[in-house]
Order: structure tokens, then sequence, then C-alpha cells
């Protein structure tokens, strides 16, 4: 396994293709398979007019920082709410949940502990 790099620079880290949906990138920063991290921090990017559709993670948490953008989040359990800079969003271990009605391109900061496995872009 990887040692992880006690940082790295935003620049050093590609931009991919969502692997669950057109019109969504994942800038993939720390993951166990690529860096031996014990977490996965990642940004993911939204553009206007997508969904993201229902999922789950069922073995972590789901931790959610919206840095721009505007859009609806629904998490069972709770129903649906706006997601927008300002506000912290935990979705529970094994939640379904989804993000909807992106109004405004959508930057979100996500981590997730114990980390999440990579997953490969779409082509």
């Amino acid at each position: 396994m990887a040692v992880p790099k006690v940082f790295k620079r935003e620049s050093e880290v590609e931009w991919e293709n969502h692997f669950m949906v057109d019109g969504a990138k994942i800038q993939w920063i720390y993951s166990p398979e690529k860096d031996g991290s014990p977490i996965t921090v990642m940004k993911v990017l939204i553009d206007k007019g997508v969904t993201l559709p229902d999922h789950r993670h069922p073995d972590q948490p789901d931790l959610i920082y919206p840095l721009r953008g505007k859009a609806t989040m629904f998490i069972e359990g709770e129903g649906e709410f706006p997601l927008e800079p300002g506000m912290v969003v935990q979705v529970p271990k094994n939640a379904l949940h989804s993000i909807r009605r992106v109004e405004e391109e959508l930057l979100l900061y996500n981590v997730f502990a114990p980390g999440t496995p990579y997953r490969p872009g779409k082509k």
C-alpha cells in the first residue's frame, strides 16, 4: 500500500468524469487505493440541470460541504432540503440519498471515513 503524501496541490489531481452520471466530475484528492489514505477526500462538480441519482454508501457516512452552487438534497428519513454553501451535511451510513434540481453549477467537498473505494470515471 502506498504511503499517503503529507500534502498535495490541487493542480496535481486531475478531474475525472463521474462514474454514475454524465455532466459531473470528481477530483479524487485522497483515497485508499490511490494514496493509501484511510479516508477519501474528493471534490465533486455537478453541472446545472444534472441529477446525481439515488445511491447509498453501505460502509461509511458521507460528509458534504458545498463550496458553491445551489441544488436540492434528498436523504432517506429526512426528505428534501436546499443544498447551498454555508452548510455541512452528514449523510448517515447506508442512507439512500441524491442531489436533485441543480439550479447553479454545484461544487462539493466530500469526505468519507473510512475511505470509499476509487471508481474510475465514465469514458
